[in-house]
């Protein structure tokens, strides 16, 4: 699992080393190196784990780049010239970065979670936001470059010729997933669509593992495991009950850095699935991350004004753009606790690009979501499959009633039936345990 590290100004080297004992879940220090700037001031930076490293020299100085990259998914910290250190993310952001910089301005650092930057005493540690760069020339002198934006961003060619375009996405997954035919890796299989279609495109997943986590009688179990008879998958199933979530519930918190009730409620199961596939041997997990957002699969893009145009495909965009945010971050966070790497096959840019072409009609199509990647799955799988309703993560595996249930046996009589009631519950956990956690 890679992850990246690194500081400006006195002492750089020191916090870099600190910074690399946090992260160790992360991998051991692939490369380190230090130097000074052009302004005189000291820099260190580290590669950790699979993270890569790379440094030339020529007459204006030495250059190095660090970073955590899987295919055309990349977060990196590079050094130009001795001159500048620069931060950058792909557009989509599946690899975390983040930075900041001490309260007396006298070191600015990077890392790829923001619990590394917090043990040096950074306490305000801030995305670096996808497409954009921060240019840092010193602990007091930070800039920002210029947006790179997804392709499809700056104009909207509806493409709804539905023959044509279930003939390219299906083409262009075959071609994504056959990339990964070498690569043993688990996979988070819900029985949902997105998954489900994946894993029938894959070329060769004898080698794979299939991993499903829930409550006994959760709606993804029963989902996971009515799929997996059908598809003729091997499914090594996850029991959870409410005294193995309690349990998780501090170390789930501390991994993601927060405790928000969605963001937890759908950690949970990620971390219990990293957690077998690390047990397994293996060194990534795949989802389907990204097809709700792509393929318009959430229930409120149907309360859309005018679904099926231009303001569907907006919303979409707008969702794909903030998607880091929302929940990679969160996943690869929960992931990387168990040192497991994910795979985000709809995530691929070519995948986005396309998706981002297909007219809002071909998403949502006389009350069916994500219509038009159900057409491709109706040539690959039984139409059961294909067409079969999910449930969001954190209602389908159960975790949320759970959550629920805990916070009314745990808290005072007048917090217990409050609206806000779960997220008291996991914020007196995170203060119990003095866990840390993000603003």
């Amino acid at each position: 699992m890679p992850g990246i590290v690194g500081a400006v100004g006195p002492r750089a080297v020191q916090a870099v080393r600190s910074m690399q004992q946090v992260l160790k879940h992360r991998g051991g220090v692939r490369r380190f190196s230090q130097g000074k700037l052009a302004n005189d001031t000291e820099y260190a930076v580290s590669a950790l784990g699979d993270a890569q490293f790379n440094a030339t020299s020529g007459s204006s100085g030495l250059s190095i780049t660090v970073s955590d990259r899987y295919h055309s998914s990349y977060a990196q910290a590079r050094i130009v010239d001795s001159r500048i250190l620069l931060l950058d993310r792909d557009c989509i952001g599946s690899r975390p970065l983040f930075y900041g910089s001490n309260v007396k301005g006298s070191l600015c650092a990077f890392a790829s979670e923001r619990k590394a930057l917090w043990s040096i005493g950074i306490n305000r540690a801030q995305r670096v936001d996808p497409g954009i760069t921060v240019a840092i020339h010193g602990p007091r002198s930070i800039a920002f470059g210029p947006k790179k934006t997804l392709q499809q961003s700056s104009r909207y060619r509806a493409t709804n010729n539905e023959s044509r375009v279930v003939n390219d996405l299906r083409e262009l997954l075959k071609s994504v997933m056959n990339e990964l035919t070498d690569e043993q890796m688990g996979v988070a299989f819900s029985g949902g669509v997105d998954s489900s279609l994946l894993c029938a495109i894959m070329a060769n997943n004898t080698n794979n593992r299939y991993f499903a986590a829930g409550l006994p009688e959760s709606h993804d179990l029963k989902s996971a495991q009515q799929a997996a008879r059908m598809m003729r998958i091997d499914l090594q199933v996850i029991q959870l009950d409410a005294c193995r979530v309690e349990m998780l519930i501090p170390r789930v918190i501390e991994t993601i850095e927060s405790y928000n009730p969605l963001d937890l409620a759908i950690a949970l199961p990620m971390y219990v699935l990293s957690e077998q596939t690390k047990t397994a041997g293996l060194r990534s997990i795949m989802t389907g991350q990204g097809a709700d957002e792509l393929f318009a699969g959430y229930s409120r893009y149907a309360r859309l004004p005018a679904a099926n145009n231009k303001g569907l495909h907006n919303a979409l965009e707008l969702d794909v753009r903030n998607i880091a945010r929302d929940n990679l971050e969160r996943d690869n966070l929960a992931a990387a606790s168990h040192s497991i790497d994910i795979i985000l096959p709809y995530l691929d840019p070519r995948v986005v690009k396309l998706g981002l072409t297909i007219d809002g009609s071909l998403k949502l199509n006389r009350g069916i979501n994500k219509y038009i990647l159900r057409k491709v799955a109706e040539q690959l799988m039984p139409h059961e499959l294909a067409y079969k309703p999910k449930k969001a993560l954190q209602y389908g595996s159960g975790v949320t009633a759970v959550l629920r249930k805990l916070a009314r046996e745990n808290l005072p009589y007048n917090n217990r039936n409050s609206k806000g009631a779960v997220g008291i519950y996991l914020r007196s956990i995170a203060e119990k345990h003095g866990i840390a956690v993000a603003e």
